[in-house]
């Protein structure tokens, strides 16, 4: 059995139970991307309905417990064990990136332009994606430019950042995407006591 289906089979197992800091109830994070993307299906009412729901807090205490549901989660998922992200989205550059890669790279910037990328669809000039999925600097479930990696791919999944209310959309989209997002979201309508 090679060594990267074994870190595949036990990063589809269905979950890791742990505790939450000032929590008595165990929590269970699931990994299992074939049930987040069921369960997304499922429950889409459901977290547009909590969307609102959460429209109508305090968003700085959203903010706080989000931000420490955010740190717990992560401390259970390895992304390299998942790398769904680099899989399923398309990867963005500001112009000033794909500079700094293309100098350490050593290869010419108009060419990566022109062969690997396409313009953003809303028209940001200073933007620029990959034309494929996955990300093509995926490899193995690692990224082969880590050190040179867009800010965009560094903030992934964006759940450290404030004003988390004002990016439920994303939050959303990204629900069946991440289970860092898929099990923070759900942890969050307990911590609410949403029903």
């Amino acid at each position: 059995m090679s060594n990267i289906f074994i870190k595949q089979r036990l990063f589809r197992q269905t979950a890791v139970g742990c505790k939450l800091k000032n929590d008595k109830r165990d929590m269970k994070i699931e990994l299992d991307l074939n049930i987040i993307k069921r369960n997304a299906k499922i429950r889409e009412d459901e977290n547009f309905r909590f969307r609102s729901y959460l429209k109508g807090q305090d968003s700085k205490k959203i903010d706080q417990i989000v931000h420490k549901l955010y740190e717990s989660v992560l401390n259970h998922i390895d992304c390299t064990e998942c790398a769904n992200c680099c899989i399923e989205l398309e990867t963005c550059f500001q112009i000033d990136e794909i500079d700094r890669l293309t100098k350490s790279l050593n290869i010419n910037k108009e060419e990566f332009i022109n062969q690997s990328t396409k313009l953003d669809e809303f028209g940001d000039k200073d933007k620029l994606f990959l034309n494929s999925k996955p990300c093509q600097f995926l490899k193995d479930k690692k990224c082969t430019i880590y050190p040179l990696r867009p800010e965009e791919c560094n903030s992934y999944p964006y759940l450290h950042k404030d004003n988390f209310t004002t990016r439920l959309i994303g939050v959303i989209e990204n629900y069946e995407i991440c289970p860092i997002v898929y099990n923070v979201y759900e942890l969050l309508k307990r911590r609410m006591n949403y029903k």
